[in-house]
C-alpha cells in the first residue's frame, strides 16, 4: 500500500512518528512522510532509507525562492498544496498525525483516498481546546472530523468519550508500541539502586512534578540514602524555578534533581527502582509503559487517564487517590525489595500486547480495512 503520513512540522525530532513509518515501511508498506513547514523539520531521528519525505515549504539556499515560498505560505490554503501532492502520488491511505493535519490535508478538499486521524492524547483534552477557537473554526474541525474515515485512540475506554464532541463514522482503538526489554537488560531489582524515577517533560497542569516532591517529602526522613530523578525536556523555566524551590523548601536538595533530557532514557529506567507517574492525564503514558516494560513498579493516580489501564493495582504497581496515599505506596516499595522485583516482573509481562510487531500488524490491518471499505463505497 502507498501510505502517506502528514505531521505539521517537528517531523524529525519525533521519535515515534520514525518508529511508526520505519516499520510500516519494514513490512512492505511504500510510506511518503509530508510536512508543510519553512521552519527545519528537526533532526535526531532517522526514517529509512525507503521512507520518502517531503517538505512542501522547504527552505532553500536562494533568497528569492525563499522569499516565494514564504509568500505562498500565507497566501494561499494549505489544502490546496497538498492536493497537488496527493493527485501526483494517489496514495491508497492518508494518516494525519496531528487535528492541524487534518486541517491542512482536507479542508476544502475531496479526496478519493481515505483519511485515517491519530490522536495521541485523551480525546477530551485534544476537543477541549477546540472550544477556545473561533466560532467558524470549530465548525470547520467538527465538519473534518467527522468525515475523516477513521478516527484512531490509544486506549478502549477512549472511544466513550467521543460521541459528546462528534458524531465519527469509525473510532478504532490502537496503543502506542512499547519497546520490549530481554530480562538480563531490565532493572535488577535485587541490586537496589535507592532511586525513583519520573520520565515526562517538566509541565506544571499535565505532569504534576510537584506532587512527586511532596510526596517524597513525606517519607524521605525514613528514606535519607533514596533520591528522586526527574527526567525529560524542561520547556517551562518557571515551573522549574517552582520546583527548585520547593526541593529547597524541604531540604531535599541532596535527594531529588531535575536531570532534564536524556539520549539514553533506557539506562536511566535500568538504574531505578520505582517508576513514579503523578500525571493528571495521558493519551498512552509512554514513560511509564517503558519504565514498565524495564520491569520496574508504578505508582500512578486512579483518576488519570491511561495510567488507570496500564497499572493494575496491587498486581503491577499502585493506583492512588491522593498525595498522602501515593507516599504510602511511595514507602511500602521503598521497603519491600521483594515486592518491588513481584510487581516489577508482572509489569514487564503485561506490556507485552504493545510489543511493537503487535501494534504494527494492527495498523497493517487497519490500513487494509479502510482501504477496502473506502473503495466498496466510493
Amino acid at each position: 500500500m502507498k501510505v502517506m503520513v502528514v505531521k505539521d512540522r517537528n517531523v524529525l525530532n519525533t521519535k515515534f512518528l520514525a518508529q511508526f513509518v520505519n516499520s510500516l515501511s519494514s513490512i512492505g508498506h511504500e510510506v511518503h512522510v509530508v510536512c508543510d513547514s519553512y521552519r527545519k523539520p528537526g533532526q535526531g531521528v532517522v526514517l529509512d532509507e525507503n521512507v520518502t519525505f517531503t517538505n512542501l515549504s522547504a527552505r532553500t539556499d536562494n533568497a528569492l525562492k525563499n522569499f516565494y515560498i514564504q509568500l505562498r505560505k500565507h497566501l494561499t490554503i494549505p489544502s490546496f498544496r497538498f492536493q497537488k501532492l496527493i493527485q501526483a502520488e494517489r496514495p491508497d491511505v492518508i494518516i494525519c498525525y496531528f487535528l492541524v493535519d487534518l486541517f491542512n490535508v482536507c479542508f476544502l478538499q475531496k479526496h478519493s483516498v481515505p483519511v485515517i486521524m491519530m490522536n495521541h492524547n485523551y480525546p477530551p483534552v485534544v476537543f477541549d481546546r477546540l472550544k477556545k477557537k473561533s466560532k467558524l473554526r470549530q465548525r470547520i474541525y467538527k465538519e473534518l472530523i467527522e468525515e475523516a474515515d477513521v478516527l484512531q485512540v490509544l486506549n478502549k475506554s477512549f472511544e466513550s468519550t467521543i460521541s459528546p464532541y462528534y458524531d465519527v463514522k469509525k473510532i478504532v482503538t490502537i496503543g502506542n508500541a512499547v519497546v520490549q526489554i530481554p530480562p538480563k537488560k531490565r532493572a535488577q531489582l535485587d541490586q537496589p539502586k535507592n532511586k525513583i524515577i519520573y520520565v515526562g517533560r517538566i509541565a506544571k497542569k499535565g505532569k504534576r512534578q510537584h506532587l512527586m516532591i511532596e510526596a517524597f517529602a513525606k517519607v524521605a526522613d525514613k528514606f535519607p540514602d533514596w533520591t528522586v530523578e526527574f527526567w525529560g525536556l524542561e520547556k517551562y523555566g518557571s515551573y522549574k524555578q517552582e520546583l527548585l524551590d520547593l526541593i529547597t523548601k524541604y531540604g531535599l536538595e541532596k535527594n531529588v534533581f531535575i536531570k532534564g533530557y536524556s539520549q539514553n532514557i533506557e539506562n536511566e529506567y535500568r538504574n531505578a527502582d520505582i517508576n513514579a507517574f503523578p500525571s493528571l492525564h495521558e493519551g498512552f503514558g509512554l514513560g511509564l509503559a517503558d519504565g514498565m516494560a524495564m520491569g520496574l513498579p508504578s505508582i500512578g493516580f486512579n483518576y488519570t487517564p491511561s495510567v488507570n489501564e496500564l497499572i493494575r493495582d496491587g498486581e503491577n504497581g499502585y493506583l492512588v487517590s491522593d498525595a498522602d496515599e501515593f507516599s504510602e505506596k511511595l514507602e511500602l516499595l521503598m521497603s519491600d525489595k521483594e515486592l518491588r522485583k513481584k510487581l516489577g516482573a508482572q509489569a514487564a509481562e503485561d506490556m507485552k500486547k504493545f510489543a511493537p510487531e503487535k501494534i504494527i500488524a494492527q495498523w497493517d490491518q487497519l490500513i487494509s480495512d479502510t482501504t477496502r471499505a473506502f473503495r466498496t463505497d466510493f
